[in-house]
């Protein structure tokens, strides 16, 4: 008989919650918006009744289900199940989501990192699989990762290990969202290419991007849209993507030598625009002893990825 999770990925705009079979087969899932701004006691209400509306929704009690996995924004405590301060997540300071949920539920609960919870979805049951050294990096508003080294979640001392989007590639380069100057997370986002195209726009650029995005602010997707078109400020906007992509990855590479790397994330829609240049950045810059049988792929789990995370830290064997 088929073991039965359930998974809640716990997100600045919305609460994803699913239930998913050992095989990672989704059964049932649902959404609720997080509401942030209404403080950490009000959210956790939330996640508590979505856990109930899974059950009910799959005819199944507690009793039933081999537990719950949550997948948080850091910085998180893994050691205390505390949840410390994400930017995305206003008011909550040491919040100990753990302990709450466990005496909620009284059944197994298990709290990591959403994106190391990610890292194990796509090692279990997606472009990870079978792999014992692997990475994902998620590229979407900011850049996340996860590592997998011989089998194993690699957390560090918290939990908080492989911020790989806050590695810094320019000393002297813009300020990030963490505080820090020159992230790779503020070069190579979809945040990141948003601004650089509002730059070059302000400093009289003409380009189609501007049409494309009417009355919205300008974001990676419009930049991509003009790419597609032809246009040329956008064309090298997003040859630059790929080369600070690469840059970072040939960091990533160097750092902890995976055998295989997939990339998710919102970005990941125009893969075929950045990817050459990304991989050949790489190359150039990262160790050739480490490249040499390295993988670079597109992740499997797309938009699913982070609530198959959290139900998968329920059967991944530490």
């Amino acid at each position: 008989m088929k073991k039965i999770a359930v998974g809640i990925d716990l997100g600045g705009t919305k609460i994803a919650t699913c239930a998913m079979d050992d095989d990672g087969n989704l059964l049932e899932k649902i959404e609720l918006p997080t509401l942030a701004k209404e403080g950490p006691q009000k959210i956790i209400m939330r996640m508590k009744q979505s856990v109930y509306e899974i059950l009910k929704r799959i005819d199944l009690s507690l009793s039933d289900i081999a537990g719950i996995g949550i997948g948080v924004p850091g910085p998180m405590d893994a050691k205390r199940g505390l949840v410390k301060n994400p930017p995305n997540l206003p008011g909550w300071k040491d919040i100990p989501l753990l302990s709450i949920m466990k005496e909620e539920f009284n059944i197994p609960v298990i709290m990591e990192n959403d994106a190391n919870a990610a890292a194990i979805a796509e090692n279990l049951f997606g472009a990870g699989k079978g792999v014992k050294n692997f990475i994902y990096i998620t590229i979407s508003t900011g850049i996340g990762g996860g590592v997998i080294t011989g089998g194993r979640i690699f957390k560090g001392g918290d939990g908080n290990a492989a911020e790989v989007g806050h590695v810094t590639i320019n000393f002297e380069g813009p300020v990030c969202g963490c505080g820090n100057s020159g992230c790779w997370e503020a070069y190579a986002s979809g945040t990141a290419l948003a601004r650089f195209a509002r730059e070059g726009i302000l400093s009289g650029r003409k380009t189609r991007i501007t049409d494309l995005a009417g009355q919205d602010e300008v974001r990676a997707e419009h930049v991509f849209a003009a790419a597609k078109e032809g246009d040329e400020f956008a064309r090298e906007l997003v040859e630059k993507e790929g080369f600070y992509l690469g840059v970072g990855l040939a960091n990533v590479v160097n750092a902890y030598n995976p055998e295989r790397i997939a990339i998710g994330g919102g970005l990941t829609h125009a893969w075929d625009m950045f990817y050459s240049t990304m991989v050949e950045v790489m190359k150039t810059r990262a160790l050739p002893a480490n490249v040499e049988n390295l993988e670079v792929m597109k992740a499997k789990l797309g938009t699913d990825v982070g609530t198959i995370g959290a139900a998968s830290l329920v059967f991944h064997k530490e």
